[in-house]
């Protein structure tokens, strides 16, 4: 059945987990963006205008997609468990964790770190882990529905 609380629903300590995964990856961004430039040659052969236009896309397109999600999931007062699998949920099953990581690459490539590319695979790789055990009790709480909905759409892009 559907968790009373929308926390049931989450990993345990996902959100405290998100952000040591978030200051990580800003930690290793500006250190190798701004200091150490160990891993950003890149940046001198992709002109800064390129990077910049690049960045503010992923950025403002990221951020609309999870504000756009935030929206339909809390923004509505439900009484009872409904599957939201319209709006931004038709393009992705997971919508604001995509946004996320729209940003973060949009970062790594307004430097072209290398190494903030690297950690945003790691990041990629939790978020996946959060997706999947997201979707599992949404399989315990919609069942046939919620599979259908897979079906048709897919976890990212």
């Amino acid at each position: 059945m559907f968790p009373e609380r929308y926390e049931d629903s989450e990993a345990p300590h996902a959100d405290a987990a998100q952000a040591v995964f978030a200051v990580f990856f800003i930690s290793v961004w500006a250190a190798d963006s701004f200091w150490l430039r160990w891993t950003t040659a890149l940046s001198r052969t992709v002109p800064g205008v390129v990077r910049a236009a690049l960045f503010i896309l992923l950025a403002l397109l990221g951020g609309n997609v999870s504000w756009r999600a935030h929206q339909q999931i809390f923004g509505v007062d439900r009484h009872e468990p409904e599957l939201v699998d319209y709006g931004v949920f038709r393009l992705s099953r997971h919508p604001m964790y995509l946004g996320i990581m729209m940003i973060y690459l949009g970062l790594a490539l307004y430097s072209m770190s290398a190494a903030s590319l690297a950690v945003l695979a790691g990041v990629f790789i939790f978020y996946d882990y959060l997706a999947s055990y997201e979707e599992a009790k949404l399989v315990e709480c919609f069942g046939d529905r919620y599979l259908n909905y897979m079906g048709k759409v897919r976890r990212w892009l």
